[in-house]
């Protein structure tokens, strides 16, 4: 018999409509569950027990099918009424909002169940926490959504909330094997969240299913959920993009994406080798330039009250880039921005689907350090919609996943392409 923490939301919730579960039995289940995993994982900063316990009886006994009691764990970076927001720092262990994030208060409304909070890298950077990779350890769980990767990926809860500037809900969900999805720049609501910067910043979903991600997204923009269509890859125009970074890959994903380019050929679906090495290259320093100034002014407060608190990673990394770049080059950088924003639009009025890498191979020994963002700066940049799928395994048998993007505002048909592709996997 399948245990409840197993269960997708989207499954669970049919259940609890054919009154076959509970929503408290679903939440105690992920608890139960939590428990068992945690102190080998660590992927939780706080957790909400008693409070998600009342919540779900009070949605059980409520019978209201508008309280859809999905429980989700929530990124250490967004704010959650009276649970604490640490922020990925020591010095912040008392800090607790009195407010609810903008995503947060339209979750809550819909009825989901905070579960907690999960560890992020300091704020949101690369300094990592605790966490540490479900499918083995001694791995990183990528970052910095660290806590809700790791927390999806070993069925403590079905659903978690991430954010992404550069790399963090694609790599994480690759690096654990979970489906990270990425939408288009401005579609969720930031207020809330920890700026990091507000150019790039995007708030972003993993699940260990495509309609579990289609569900919270419709939850998230208080709109009906969409049926996804099955899509005949015959009918689209692909484009597989190895980047300027294909060297730096390791030969696990370089073979795996390979093998399904050729075998999509041998298939006769459309698909073509597609080089964006200008706009990547590109993209990799106007996010260093924008990036970099906006951090600065985020966490302005941070680094002029608790500046030799902060890691040697932080102060010279992302902080570090921020001080090398005036107005003048800022706002000559949102400019190139803009055009490189027009130049992708107008690929993808040509292909209605990129393949590239999520993370340059398998997550890294070690957690040290979180992995490298390299292919995931431009699409953060330009603001396209991505979704990672765990689709091949590496030489250490951890998850590599393959990352799918489309076009601005094309978040729908991303997650049915993503269904598809799915479908020819599992």
């Amino acid at each position: 018999m399948t245990e409840p923490y197993e269960l997708c939301a989207s499954d669970a919730i049919k259940q609890i409509q054919n009154k076959t579960l509970s929503i408290h039995e679903w939440v105690l289940s992920c608890l139960k569950r939590i428990k068992e995993k945690e102190p080998q994982v660590k992927a939780w900063a706080y957790l909400d027990e008693d409070n998600s316990l009342n919540k779900a009886k009070e949605y059980d006994e409520l019978k209201s099918k508008d309280k859809v009691g999905i429980p989700f764990g929530v990124k250490d970076i967004i704010d959650v009424a009276n649970l604490p927001s640490g922020l990925g720092t020591k010095f912040y262990n008392h800090n607790i909002p009195i407010r609810d994030a903008g995503s947060i208060a339209i979750a809550k409304n819909y009825g989901c169940i905070t579960l907690g909070k999960t560890v992020t890298t300091e704020l949101g950077h690369r300094a990592p926490g605790p966490t540490a990779n479900p499918n083995n350890i001694e791995y990183t769980p990528g970052g910095s959504s660290s806590g809700s990767a790791a927390a999806v990926a070993d069925m403590m809860v079905p659903i978690c909330l991430g954010t992404q500037t550069t790399g963090s809900v694609i790599r994480p969900a690759a690096y654990c094997g979970v489906i990270g999805y990425k939408p288009t720049y401005g579609d969720f609501d930031k207020s809330g969240i920890l700026p990091n910067s507000p150019s790039i910043d995007t708030l972003g979903i993993m699940s260990r299913s495509i309609e579990d991600i289609s569900l919270f997204r419709s939850i998230l923009l208080e709109e009906k959920n969409i049926i996804l269509k099955n899509i005949d890859l015959k009918t689209i125009k692909i484009g597989f993009v190895r980047t300027p970074n294909w060297e730096d890959t390791d030969n696990e994903t370089k073979n795996n994406l390979e093998d399904l380019f050729n075998n999509f050929q041998s298939d006769k679906i459309n698909i073509m080798e597609l080089n964006l090495d200008d706009i990547m290259n590109a993209s990799n320093k106007l996010h260093i330039d924008i990036s970099g100034y906006e951090f600065k002014r985020s966490i302005s407060f941070e680094r002029f009250n608790h500046h030799d608190q902060l890691s040697e990673v932080l102060r010279n990394g992302r902080l570090n880039d921020g001080y090398n770049v005036t107005n003048d080059l800022y706002q000559k950088a949102l400019k190139e921005l803009n055009i490189l924003k027009n130049k992708m639009d107008l690929i993808f009025d040509d292909f209605d689907l990129i393949i590239t890498p999520s993370a340059p191979g398998e997550a890294l020994k070690g957690l040290e350090f979180t992995g490298s963002a390299i292919f995931n700066t431009a699409w953060s940049l330009i603001g396209n919609p991505c979704l990672t799928l765990p689709l091949f395994k590496g030489k250490n048998g951890l998850p590599i996943g393959c990352q799918l993007v489309t076009k601005v505002g094309n978040d729908n048909q991303l997650l049915s392409y993503s269904k598809q592709f799915h479908s020819l996997f599992i």
